[in-house]
């Protein structure tokens, strides 16, 4: 029996072919862990960044959004290894948080201690809720 060519067949067969490989790892990014203080003042925005240097990291801070960039540098390899798989994550990576509210952009504050990212993310005065005590005037 003769079976007629069929471009689209043969397109479904190349992929389902070369997906039955091994799977590789997602690229890399930057994963956060978002939390409001317990006083209800500000956020704070946790990412993992071992190994990145200080001055390989851009924080920017607009409205109601936050985007944090990096770039770290992947060493050079080692004369004499044989890598069989690399890794650590290299190239340009970045992350936008979306906050409910706007931010004081004039107060975040970014710090890197043990490989984590802390940034302290204060609401802005206007989104900020606050009691006025009603004084009695005779």
């Amino acid at each position: 029996m003769v079976q007629q060519w069929n471009p689209f067949r043969e397109t479904i067969d190349q992929f389902l072919h070369e997906a039955s490989g091994r799977p590789s790892l997602p690229p890399a990014r930057l994963t956060a862990d978002v939390y409001e203080t317990t006083d209800g003042e500000a956020f704070v925005v946790e990412i993992a960044v071992p190994g990145v240097k200080p001055d390989e990291i851009k924080v920017e801070a607009a409205g109601d959004s936050l985007t944090v960039s990096t770039q770290p540098q992947q060493a050079e390899p080692e004369t004499g290894r044989r890598y069989f798989r690399r890794e650590h994550p290299a190239g340009p990576m970045s992350r936008i948080i979306d906050f409910p509210e706007e931010i004081d952009t004039d107060n975040t504050q970014a710090t890197l201690e043990h490989g984590i990212l802390k940034i302290h993310v204060p609401k802005a005065a206007v989104s900020r809720s606050k009691v006025i005590k009603v004084r009695y005037s005779a």
